[in-house]
């Protein structure tokens, strides 16, 4: 294919439109479910609308790079778009979401490579890539996840409270302490968080100015900052509880330490960018 870097703007922008549009219109039967799992009470994926608007937003940030890229498309995007395809349909007479989510990601790279080329799809392979953000796990699989982290964080906020001189203990995701116990449920499993702070740090990693180690260092104090936060809580909670009674667990102090647990887990991204003395750049990456 000739360079069209020229016309990047308008014939891109062409090609593209039309394939997305083709693209909604055949995973419209998934569409459906996806947003309702984004709109689901205590959903882990509540982020999920805001996921396209993100990643239209990272790839406008390459914008200068991408007008500087020929458009030498690669005709290996067909077995992608193909596979991906194949994938979406067994997917949808099966019944089971999940694999059709992939199979968009896979047909989106597909059509970037076969389009641009290779050159043009490495730009935008972690752009495009931040979508998986949007498609849920199979809820068996969140379950799973949930009941394992929720037993992890009951027994590190056991821990913890013992230390502040509250004698408790726990059984499974209960934590029992004098006169009473806070059951630990799957919403305070820390998941939610976890999900949500990937995202997050997804996201600040590609806005950060700094080398890829620290990047890296950036992106996986992700992990212990959301799970500690969520732990923080609980330990709030618990020693509210024994001291105020259980009921105020289910009151206002339970909606208000279910935001603060964001609230430390940004403090926590914004102390390590500064341990590690990288700053954000919003704009051309």
């Amino acid at each position: 294919m000739k360079d069209l870097s020229n016309c990047i703007d308008t014939t891109t922008k062409i090609w593209f439109s039309v394939i997305a549009v083709c693209l909604l219109l055949v995973y419209y039967p998934v569409i459906s479910p996806l947003l309702e799992r984004f709109g689901a009470r205590e959903s882990y994926y509540s982020h999920g609308y805001l996921v396209p608007f993100i990643t239209a937003y990272l790839i406008w940030r390459k914008r200068t790079a991408l007008a500087t890229v020929p458009l030498n498309g690669s005709f290996w995007g067909l077995p992608l778009m193909v596979g991906g395809l194949a994938v979406h349909l067994i997917s949808f007479f099966l019944k089971i979401n999940f694999p059709s989510y992939i199979s968009f990601l896979v047909v989106t790279f597909g059509v970037v490579l076969f389009v641009g080329g290779w050159q043009f799809t490495k730009i935008l392979a972690v752009p495009l890539g931040f979508l998986i953000f949007m498609f849920p796990l199979p809820e068996v699989m969140v379950l799973n996840i949930a009941f394992k982290m929720k037993i992890l964080a009951t027994q590190v906020s056991t821990n913890l409270v013992n230390l502040a001189g509250i004698d408790v203990t726990f059984e499974g995701s209960k934590i029992l302490y004098p006169g009473g116990f806070l059951l630990v449920g799957d919403p305070c499993s820390g998941l939610r968080s976890l999900i949500s702070f990937l995202a997050l740090g997804a996201v600040i990693v590609q806005l950060t100015a700094g080398s890829n180690w620290k990047k890296g260092i950036l992106l996986l104090s992700v992990i212990p900052i959301a799970l500690f936060s969520n732990v923080v809580r609980i330990v709030v909670l618990t020693v509210a509880s024994y001291i105020y009674g259980s009921q105020i667990a289910a009151g206002f102090l339970h909606d208000f330490m279910g935001v603060m647990v964001f609230v430390f887990g940004f403090i926590g991204l914004i102390f390590v960018m500064n341990v590690l003395k990288c700053h954000l750049s919003l704009g051309t990456a």
